[in-house]
């Protein structure tokens, strides 16, 4: 069974595609120039999705058009710290097919939503040196994929680290069930509703 694990690297860069959109836009705002780069990912994604390289079954591609979001919401754009562990360790999280991934065990991002403080568990692909974060909430089953989404850790130039869950996205098992996927583990949890990102995958085609 193929693996998904960052399931997301179209093969044009993508700060290429949000920088030359974000040219267009003259004087407009940062905020402005962040819903440009979050549109500029989505449109990617969907072209991959339409692509030879895409997860979707033969039948679901014929039909595909586009994924479906959240509207954008700057406030789930979230800044925080990150405290990396002193050691970096590999760990072995679950996959949804009852194997394991070997990951390593990164570092805490530290935010608050609202008033509400929390943190997550960040991994860190041995094979790319991505930094991402695998999550539940209390969207999941209901607007949102039930096993989890994913979303990636970036920092800023002040040093400062975001998630912005804008992006957030779900792997390949939520459209294919010959994918495999690591699970969120039990302390990325969110004890509140991400409504950001990627919605439930579209069933299948008539």
């Amino acid at each position: 069974m193929p693996v998904s694990l960052f399931i997301f690297r179209p093969k044009t860069p993508l700060c290429a595609i949000a920088c030359y959109l974000c040219l267009s836009l003259g004087s407009a705002s940062a905020d402005d120039s962040i819903r440009v780069q979050i549109e500029a990912l989505r449109a990617a994604k969907d072209s991959l999705l339409k692509s030879e390289d895409s997860p979707l079954l033969p039948a679901q591609r014929a039909h595909f058009e586009r994924l479906a979001y959240y509207p954008i919401d700057l406030s789930y754009r979230l800044r925080g710290e990150l405290h990396i562990y002193g050691r970096q360790r590999i760990v072995e999280i679950p996959n949804t097919d009852g194997t394991i991934t070997e990951l390593e065990q990164f570092g805490r991002f530290v935010s608050t939503f609202g008033e509400k403080d929390f943190w997550l568990e960040v991994y860190r692909s041995p094979q790319t040196g991505e930094a991402e974060v695998f999550f539940k909430d209390l969207t999941n089953g209901q607007a949102t994929y039930g096993g989890g989404r994913y979303a990636r850790l970036t920092r800023e130039d002040d040093g400062m680290y975001v998630i912005d869950f804008n992006n957030a996205y779900n792997p390949y098992c939520a459209y294919n069930p010959a994918y495999i996927c690591p699970l969120p583990p039990q302390q990325n949890y969110l004890d509140f509703a991400v409504e950001a990102g990627e919605l439930m995958p579209a069933a299948d085609p008539p």
